[in-house]
């Protein structure tokens, strides 16, 4: 049976039962034994005036509820009303939204941006409505495992990474001080091995490949281009007397908007470059078939706008809309299959990856020179 407490006791008629004048030295009331409940009370004077009573089975309980209960009250006065209309209760869907909208939009290209929406979609449905200031690592770190246990490690990467952008945007607004999501590793994502061509293998698939299509391709295997940036050329870019590309954009796709003409991905891949003869060759054909369906179409044949100025793309569908990558993806794995050539692993990208390894491997280049020319 505990001891009594010593003592003036202020009876509370309203619940018959009492709180213990004493002070202790935090300046609150001492905890004492509620007989009528059978809990210890550990009292404490909130700012507006009014009396908390928080309880525990034993007095150490209830001094710790008490302590949690001063803790978050300080933190509350702190956080006051914050800026840009949070409050201390803010949840991880408000801040991600928010962060979506005034951050994010404005830092990234339309498909990067599609692609942060369906994240945050994830997101949102999992922890959503968790108080960013109420997040714990080991929430994270659950969100992560449970998501790599759905088979996707790089999507649980991602989100990770994501999450620590939103987490870190909260810390900025003051809303929490420590970004949790940082403590929680990246999760490592399995190494797979990448489909390359040799140089007698790309003259192949070129070789067998549908001649409205070879162009793009042979910008990515053989000019070592990004297919976005080949999907986004232009007549007015091309100067093929001179066997010269100006490159300056691309193409990609968003979700729900379609294909989006855009900057390069990076600075460094923007600018004038040679093109190989083949290339010219391939692109030559490629003007002829599309002044065939220009004919077809005649006035109805659409035009692209960019950054001010009316633009003929290069590859387009018969009926002159923006050309697609699964387009060119498909026509690189059935010119594979034409040419005699294992199909599996490759697409457009693995163009890049072709001209990087085969530049290296001959040995005329430095590893430098070949990242300078892919950009």
């Amino acid at each position: 049976m505990p001891r009594a407490p010593r003592g003036k006791r202020v009876v509370d008629p309203a619940t018959d039962s009492y709180v213990v004048v004493n002070r202790a030295a935090n300046g609150q009331a001492e905890p004492y034994f509620d007989r009528s409940r059978g809990v210890w009370v550990a009292p404490w004077r909130k700012a507006d005036g009014r009396v908390g009573r928080p309880t525990g089975k034993t007095k150490a309980q209830a001094v710790a509820s008490r302590d949690r209960h001063i803790e978050r009250a300080e933190e509350d006065a702190r956080l006051g009303p914050i800026s840009e209309g949070f409050g201390a209760d803010a949840t991880v869907g408000e801040v991600a939204a928010w962060w979506l909208e005034h951050i994010a939009r404005h830092r990234v290209r339309a498909t990067t941006f599609a692609t942060y929406t369906k994240q945050i979609r994830i997101i949102d449905e999992e922890i959503g409505g968790v108080a960013v200031r109420d997040l714990r690592a080991q929430r994270v770190a659950k969100l992560v495992s449970d998501l790599i246990d759905r088979g996707s490690a790089s999507r649980a990467r991602n989100i990770r990474t994501l999450l620590v952008q939103v987490i870190e945007q909260a810390v900025s607004l003051g809303l929490v001080a420590d970004n949790v999501a940082k403590r929680v590793k990246t999760p490592t994502v399995p190494r797979r091995q990448r489909r390359t061509l040799t140089p007698a293998e790309t003259k192949r698939l070129l070789a067998a490949c549908d001649d409205r299509f070879a162009a793009a391709v042979a910008l990515c295997y053989v000019q070592g281009w990004r297919i976005s940036e080949a999907l986004g050329l232009a007549w007015q870019d091309l100067d093929l007397d001179a066997g010269a590309v100006r490159l300056r954009r691309g193409s990609t796709y968003a979700d729900g908007q379609g294909m989006l003409l855009g900057p390069t991905k990076t600075r460094r891949s923007a600018g004038w470059q040679l093109l190989a003869p083949t290339v010219i060759a391939l692109l030559l054909k490629r003007r002829a078939l599309q002044e065939i369906d220009r004919l077809a179409r005649g006035s109805s044949w659409p035009t692209a706008r960019y950054d001010g100025e009316e633009l003929d793309l290069v590859f387009t569908t018969a009926a002159g809309e923006p050309m697609l990558r699964q387009h060119v993806d498909r026509a690189i794995r059935k010119a594979a299959v034409s040419a005699g050539l294992d199909p599996s692993g490759l697409g457009t990208h693995a163009g890049r990856r072709s001209v990087v390894t085969n530049l290296y491997a001959s040995g005329s280049l430095e590893l430098d020179d070949v990242a300078r020319f892919v950009g």
